[in-house]
This record gives structure tokens, C-alpha cells and sequence, in this order.
């Protein structure tokens, strides 16, 4: 007989969150931990699988059973040790990685004859634990290697890689475009999604660990990779992620009050507008929003705009929700918030004033055809199914590309779409001593999956610096030498 499995999981589903009402008056975070009673009781139901598919799942093979066994005994710190042994951003990849899809908690066990383990949850509970007790030990760093690795792009991927570097002995020295590290997590995810505090509290740690931030830098115009190199470093990883708007090319897409919701995000989040709400903003958030998109993106442009003072926030996708890429939960918080979602719309055509500024969108019905490129069902547009809106103001959230600074600056060699070509065994690219890793490769993806890139491309640029002829797989070391199963490790 195995051990029972208790088929609803502590708390609501999908976590524990404030109440609706008050909550866009605000930019605090939504989300609310699990008090330790709680947190036992839900590590609790995981049945300790011998070959746990949940770290198998994980892209950076997050010893989740391990955090669980600590959990059910009490031991928060060794929980916290465990998650932090290859995640360098725990508490802050647990409020943003959506665990469903491909990852951990669509792979539990206990799921499926209930809800999955709350792994996400309770990933948060003991970083927040380790951070309010002080028991935020790093690992351990080996001794000096004498390397000198520079990393372009401060964002997960090279943070990733950064800390794994810095735990080899190597140096590591991050060069960003921003005044802050953090990438996409720090500028253009909503404090109410992912407090600043948190990220930046642990980006502060791996900077106590060795990592050095030069910050306000873009390389490529104020400093070359061949100057980079005359500093006297051995190797270059460049991880500048997704930064290019995809373009939406529609009559009228020129009009005031039609706006990138990316651009729209980080701007707020440059002016650390969540801190000071009296600051006058570049964009007119009218009362009628518009969001165009399906990806988490939209969810967060259309939640912002209800606490800028919105009164209707429609968010537009022309597929079927079962197609949209956004974060499951979020886009539940975001109707709980009052946001509209339609689906099998897209407008055609944006109608201005005699000033100039959107006033009204044409928009179409959509049907789904047969699959694209992508491997989801292509929206086809039903003759005659035109209709009009009223909208003082749109987001375009229709997604983004690689960065292309770089590549193009420095003559890399890259992709039609603009994502930087590596080796796919040494991530080396045409710039001999360059690699690359995260969506600057792959295109837009998790946060957590560009991590998975960054540690990758880190392993093999140490490989390089100590002469090693071994191709060492993270998920050989951290899974199937300790489970003793064949990994197979997400893309």
C-alpha cells in the first residue's frame, strides 16, 4: 500500500490571494503566502515519489522532493538549501513560473488523482522564510580560478549563469543597459506579480557572492566586445534576451493613445511607479482600454491599466482561450479584477478624432483553421463579421524578439528573426570566444527556461576556461545521477 493521497490541496486553488475588492487600488503584490502550519500541511500531501518527474520537469532541476522532505519535518532552512542548490532566484521564479504546462505541478503525481502539490507555493514559503530569518547561506564557493567571465545582460539568463560561474571560482562580471540588474523580471513585471524587494534582494545576494554589476551600459555602442576582451576577459557570454516589439501593422496604428504595452511596463517600472503613484506618466490610460495579445504581457498591461484608473479594460486574443500563451493564473486574477477577455477578435483598424487620437477600433470575428508554424490552429477571419468599439486607448501585446543590438553591432551571426546561431554543444557563437544563451536563442520563453539556457551555456564556458574535454549535462548531475532515471531536459 503507498501513502494516501489527499486529493485537495491546502488553501484555495490556485493559491492563497487578497480579495478582489481594493485590490486595484494598489500595486502590492496579490499573492499570499502559506502561514508554516499550512506550509507542513501541504508538503504534507506530496507521497515522496522515489523518482520524482517534478525535478525531471524543472528546467533547472529544482530538488523540489528534497525541499518537501525538509518541509514535512519542519526544517525550512534545509528546504531553502535544497531549492537554492541550482535556482538562484527562488522566491522570485516561485511568484512568476507558471509549474503547469510542461513543468513541475503538471507532473506531480499526487495531481492526478486531485490538485497538484502546491510545489510553487511552497517554493516561495521557505525563500520568504530564509530571507525574514536570515538564513539566506549561499553555496559554496569553490577557490579562485583566476578566469574572467563577462556577462552581457543582467536579466535571469545572466544571472544564471553568473552565479553558477562565480560557485566554479571564475569571476563573473555583468554588463547591462539598465541602471538595475534583473531584465524582464525587474522592468515589465508588475510589482503586484513580482515585488521589487524580493528580486532585487536576491540579486543583492549574488552580487555578496562575487557577482559584479556595471550597470548603464550598452555594449555594442559604449563598449565593444573586442574592448571587453582588452580588459583581459578570458570569455563573453552575451544574454541581452527578447527586447524586440513584433509589430502589429494595422490602419491607424500611428494614432495617439495606441501604445507597446512592453514599453508601456517598463517605463513604469523605471519610474518605480509602484512607489510613487503622484508621478506624472508618458501614456493617457483613457477610461475605454483596449489590450491586444494572449500572452502574460497583455495580462499585465490590462491589470496595470485598471489601477492607472481605467473603467473598462477589454483584453483582445484572436485565438480560443485554449490557444493563449498568458499565465493561467493571472489571467484568472485579471477577470477577478474586472478585465474582459475575448477571444476570437482582432481589429483591423484603429478610427482617430480630428486631434489625432484613437477614439474607436474595427474589429473581426475569427475561426480557427487548420495549424501554423507554431503548431497551434490558425485564426482565419468570418466574412462579415465586422464590428466597431469605443477605446480611448490601446496596448499592443502581440509579443517580442530576440534584442539584436549585439549581434548586429558586433557581425554575429544570427537567424532571419534575429536569435544569435550557437553551437548547440559548446553555446559558442561566430565571435570566437562569444556565447550565448537565453531568448536571445531561443526567442521569448519562461523566465525559468532562460535560466536553464544561461546555466547551460555557463557549464560549457568553464569547461572551456579549465581545459576539460567532459560535456558534463546539469540535468545528469542533478537528476539522473540522484534518481538514478534518464532526464529529459526542457528546451
Amino acid at each position: 500500500m503507498g501513502r494516501e493521497i489527499r486529493p485537495k490541496r491546502v488553501g484555495p486553488w490556485p493559491y492563497p490571494k487578497k480579495q478582489e475588492k481594493g485590490r486595484i487600488d494598489n500595486f502590492e503584490e496579490v499573492q499570499i503566502r502559506y502561514p508554516e502550519a499550512e506550509a507542513i500541511d501541504e508538503a504534507n500531501r506530496c507521497i515522496l515519489c522515489p523518482v520524482p518527474s517534478c525535478v525531471r520537469a524543472c528546467p533547472v532541476n529544482s530538488d523540489v522532493l528534497g525541499m518537501m522532505r525538509h518541509i514535512q519535518q519542519g526544517d525550512f532552512d534545509g528546504a531553502w538549501k535544497r531549492i537554492r542548490e541550482t535556482n538562484c532566484l527562488p522566491a522570485s521564479t516561485a511568484r512568476v513560473c507558471p509549474q503547469l504546462g510542461s513543468l513541475c505541478e503538471a507532473n506531480c503525481v499526487v495531481g492526478k488523482r486531485g490538485d497538484p502539490v502546491s510545489i510553487g507555493m511552497l517554493q516561495r514559503f521557505v525563500s520568504d522564510w530564509a530571507l525574514e530569518h536570515n538564513s539566506y547561506e549561499e553555496p559554496k564557493v569553490e577557490s579562485s580560478s583566476g578566469k574572467r567571465v563577462a556577462i552581457v545582460g543582467g536579466g535571469p539568463a545572466g544571472l544564471a549563469a553568473a552565479d553558477l560561474l562565480i560557485r566554479y571560482g571564475h569571476s563573473a562580471t555583468i554588463f547591462d543597459a539598465q541602471n538595475k540588474l534583473g531584465g524582464t523580471a525587474m522592468y515589465g513585471i508588475p510589482n503586484f506579480h513580482l515585488p521589487k524587494d524580493v528580486l532585487e534582494f536576491e540579486i543583492e545576494r549574488l552580487k555578496k557572492m562575487g557577482v559584479e554589476a556595471r550597470t548603464d551600459i550598452k555594449v555594442g555602442s559604449k563598449i565593444s566586445l573586442e574592448e571587453i576582451f582588452d580588459e583581459g576577459f578570458d570569455a563573453i557570454i552575451v544574454a541581452t534576451g527578447a527586447k524586440d516589439v513584433t509589430p502589429f501593422q494595422v490602419e491607424g496604428g500611428d494614432l495617439k493613445g495606441a501604445y507597446d504595452a512592453y514599453e508601456f511596463l517598463i517605463k513604469l517600472d523605471r519610474m518605480e511607479y509602484y512607489k510613487n503613484r503622484k508621478q506624472k506618466i508618458p501614456f493617457k490610460v483613457g477610461k475605454h482600454v483596449l489590450v491586444v495579445g494572449g500572452g502574460d504581457t497583455a495580462v499585465d498591461a490590462a491589470r496595470t491599466s485598471l489601477r492607472l484608473g481605467a473603467k473598462q479594460v477589454t483584453m483582445m486574443y484572436r485565438r480560443s482561450e485554449r490557444e493563449i500563451t498568458a499565465y493561467r493564473f493571472g489571467l484568472e486574477s485579471a477577470k477577478e479584477e474586472g478585465v474582459k477577455v475575448e477571444f476570437l477578435q482582432v481589429p483591423i483598424r484603429f478610427i482617430g478624432n480630428e486631434r489625432g487620437w484613437v477614439k474607436k477600433a474595427e474589429c473581426v470575428k475569427m475561426r480557427l483553421g487548420e495549424p501554423d508554424a507554431s503548431g497551434r490552429a490558425r485564426p482565419v477571419p468570418i466574412d462579415g463579421s465586422n464590428f466597431t468599439i469605443d477605446v480611448d486607448t490601446v496596448f499592443i501585446a502581440v509579443g517580442r524578439g530576440p534584442n539584436t543590438s549585439v549581434q548586429k553591432k558586433e557581425r554575429i551571426k544570427m537567424e532571419k528573426w534575429g536569435g544569435i546561431i550557437v553551437d548547440p554543444e559548446t553555446y559558442e557563437t561566430s565571435y570566437p570566444g562569444v556565447f550565448a544563451a537565453g531568448d536571445v536563442v531561443t526567442g521569448e520563453t519562461l523566465l525559468i527556461k532562460a535560466m536553464n539556457q544561461g546555466r547551460r551555456a555557463a557549464q560549457r564556458v568553464h569547461e572551456q576556461l579549465t581545459h576539460s574535454k567532459e560535456r558534463l549535462d546539469l540535468s545528469q548531475r542533478y537528476f539522473t545521477e540522484r534518481y538514478g532515471r534518464k532526464a529529459v531536459q526542457p528546451m
